[in-house]
């Protein structure tokens, strides 16, 4: 564009952050100060966003003049390439202090979160039958017996409706104590509807399954038997065959153990069908409360992971994005081992901690990213980091005081230049816009506390990379109320803190791009850092995640 020779760039800086805010009506997204002429005038925003004003009044964004910045000399116009950090190893190893995860797969947490079930069936996909034992303190599983039935049921001390029709919970429990599963099996086995049971760390022999003490009784009496009627305690389960009413092994050691199952298989890798989906591993069932089960996949890590990524990120996306993925789960865990620990497991198999779903989803390259990056977690001054990620950033990501609680030093906010590469059709939050009347806002706005009328102006206040840190509301006549942290976008319903707000004649319109809370790991920059760019998993880990290491986790 031809310019007036006789206007100097640096008066047109100044004069053009006032022609771009009064004639556009945008509110810049802020970044560092960039001083224009003298400390009086701030550039809001980066230099791409400065403007030149031409001699018959045009303006264009510049490309072809430069300024000097704290970074040295840039293009105005123009993005400064990003620092990408080293993809090679760097030798680090750290302590670790479990690679056996407790999954709850449906469980008891509150009144709002509560997925326990009334009975869980199991179905030995590959493989010959069962163990029935429990897990001790070190997570080491302690077999009791075991079965050649490939369909079990798990359930309650409480009468069960199945297929086939309801197990009952009372039983006639023979007099003598066992040494051992078989022994208490065989004795069982003289009745046509005995089986084993482990009652706070004996054996004995059962028999029926009955639906009060008063049937009980009587078949008792018309037996000839003489056993004590019995029911277990509220953490008692029995072991049914799939269709029928048929206990194989019931379990009680109330709080001190619960009754676990293990998938044998002679010829490789156990793989268990549960409600849908094939897992690794083994099961755990309790009652956590109410009359229903609690139910715990316990797996190894590496497991896990594979069970992680094909939900969590895209088992289409790039090996190297998908290896990245694979150290983030992985940390997550190690991170939070123990944190449900109260209700019997580690982490939860939903969006609380991270979508886990066994085997189903999962494909060769989501099992190598798992295989190729084993036992790799991410680190910071030799401790693990709790590698939060989400889908995409709309163009940077966040420090982590300011959508959380927080300041991790590793979870700092980076400029995002590798989401530009991803097109709408890949992700509809590439960008995406909203409007809303004053009305709708303050609508919007009365379960955080605000309690004026329509909503008259917005004023939102940015990080260094642009997401929205703070925002005030007020109506006409001052009332006002300001959101902060993860509010400045979940009390609006969008999908980031990565917007413009812009006033209409009819209200406001909220520009942005991204989903998720925008600390961490972009899947999507991840993506695009390995398709377009051909970078390796430690690079984009390094990138989003500040001054980390890579390192070899070793069992304390």
């Amino acid at each position: 564009m031809k310019l007036n020779k006789s206007i100097f760039l640096s008066f047109l800086l100044a004069a053009a952050l006032c022609f771009s805010v009064l004639c556009t009506g945008e509110h810049a997204s802020a970044a560092s100060s960039i001083y224009v002429n003298d400390s009086q005038n701030v550039l809001s925003g980066d230099l791409s966003s400065a403007y030149v004003v031409g001699d018959k009044g045009t303006v264009s964004v510049t490309g072809g003049a430069y300024a000097i910045t704290g970074s040295g000399v840039e293009q105005i116009g123009q993005t400064a390439a990003p620092n990408i950090p080293s993809g090679d190893p760097d030798g680090t190893t750290v302590s670790v202090s479990q690679q056996t995860v407790r999954v709850g797969l449906y469980y008891y947490y509150s009144s709002s979160r509560n997925t326990a079930l009334s009975s869980a069936s199991l179905e030995n996909k590959a493989g010959s039958g069962y163990q029935f034992g429990y897990y001790d303190s070190s997570r080491t599983f302690i077999a009791l017996g075991s079965t050649d039935v490939t369909t079990l049921t798990m359930v309650p001390n409480v009468n069960t409706a199945v297929n086939g029709g309801t197990v009952g919970c009372y039983h006639i429990k023979l007099p003598n104590a066992y040494a051992d599963f078989g022994s208490a099996k065989y004795a069982a086995s003289q009745y046509s509807e005995g089986f084993p049971a482990y009652i706070n760390g004996t054996y004995y022999a059962m028999i029926g399954n009955y639906q009060s003490a008063a049937e009980t009784n009587n078949a008792r009496t018309s037996m000839g038997i003489a056993g004590e009627i019995f029911t277990g305690s509220s953490r008692c389960v029995a072991v049914t065959k799939t269709g029928t009413t048929k206990i194989l092994f019931e379990f009680d050691c109330g709080t001190n153990a619960n009754l676990a199952v293990h998938p044998v298989n002679n010829s490789g890798k156990a793989i268990t069908w549960f409600k849908g989906y094939a897992y690794y591993g083994d099961f755990e069932y309790f009652r956590y409360t109410s009359d229903k089960l609690t139910v715990i996949n316990i797996v190894n890590i590496e497991d896990y992971v594979k069970g992680v990524i094909p939900y969590e990120m895209s088992s289409s996306f790039p090996l190297e994005a998908l290896k990245a993925q694979a150290l983030c789960a992985r940390s997550y865990f190690a991170t939070n081992v123990g944190r449900y620990s109260a209700y019997g497991f580690d982490l939860t198999a939903d969006t609380y901690s991270q979508v886990y779903r066994g085997t189903n989803s999962a494909n060769s390259t989501t099992d190598a990213a798992v295989d190729a990056t084993q036992g790799e977690y991410v680190t910071y001054n030799g401790a693990v980091c709790s590698t939060l990620y989400f889908s995409s950033d709309g163009g940077g990501t966040e420090d982590s005081e300011n959508v959380f609680t927080t300041a991790y030093p590793y979870l700092r906010g980076v400029l995002d230049p590798f989401e530009n590469d991803i097109t709408q059709s890949q992700t509809s939050y590439k960008s995406w816009s909203y409007e809303f009347t004053g009305a709708q806002l303050a609508s919007k706005l009365a379960s955080s506390g605000y309690s004026g009328g329509a909503v008259v102006s917005v004023t939102p206040e940015y990080s260094d990379t642009n997401n929205v840190i703070k925002i005030t509301f007020a109506d006409a006549n001052g009332v006002s109320k300001t959101l902060t942290k993860t509010s400045c976008y979940s009390a609006l319903g969008l999908p980031s803190i990565h917007y413009t707000v812009t006033q209409s004649a009819t209200g406001f319109v909220i520009n942005g791009g991204g989903w998720g809370h925008n600390v961490g790991m972009s899947q999507w920059g991840a993506y695009s850092m390995a398709k377009n760019y051909g970078l390796n998993y430690r690079q984009i880990i390094r990138y989003y995640f500040t001054g980390v290491n890579i390192s070899q986790g070793i069992v304390a």
